[in-house]
C-alpha cells in the first residue's frame, strides 16, 4: 500500500532550504491539518511563487508548546538558519503567537540529522 501524500504550501525562501537540503526539520504551528500526519507518510512541499513541488517522507515528529522551547532545544542548522535568534525573527514575522497557544508546535524531521552519539532515554512517571 502506498503511504498517505500531504501537501503543504511554502514560500519560495523555505522551498529553496527544502530542496538544498538545508532544512531537515520543518517547524510551524500544530495546526488541525498536520495532525494526520504519520511518520513515513509523505509531505510534498509545494512553492507558493512558482508551484514547483518536492517531496519528502517524514523520518519523525516532536510536539512542543511553544517554538521558544522548539527552538532551544533543536540545532538551528536542521532547521536551516544559523542561529535560534534568526529563526525566532522568522518565526515571529510568520506566525501568530494566538495560533502558537491554540496549537502548540511541530517539528517535521523530513531528513534524518547525522548524529554523533545516540542517547537512551528512559520515561519516569512521578506519583500523585
Amino acid at each position: 500500500m502506498e503511504a498517505k501524500k500531504h501537501q503543504i504550501e511554502v514560500y519560495p525562501f523555505a522551498f529553496n532550504k527544502i530542496v538544498s537540503n538545508a532544512r531537515k526539520i520543518d517547524i510551524r504551528p500544530y495546526t488541525k491539518n498536520l495532525h494526520d500526519i504519520s511518520v513515513g507518510e509523505t509531505i510534498e512541499y509545494v512553492n507558493l511563487e512558482n508551484k514547483e513541488t518536492i517531496s519528502r517522507e517524514v523520518k519523525g515528529i516532536a510536539l512542543f508548546d511553544d517554538f521558544e522551547t522548539m527552538v532551544n532545544m533543536l540545532n538551528p542548522e536542521l532547521v536551516g538558519y544559523q542561529s535560534r535568534r534568526e529563526i525566532m525573527v522568522r518565526v515571529e514575522r510568520m506566525y501568530s503567537k494566538e495560533a502558537e497557544r491554540q496549537n502548540g508546535v511541530v517539528a517535521i524531521f523530513i531528513d534524518v540529522p547525522k548524529v554523533k552519539r545516540m542517547m537512551n532515554f528512559r520515561v519516569y512517571s512521578r506519583s500523585a
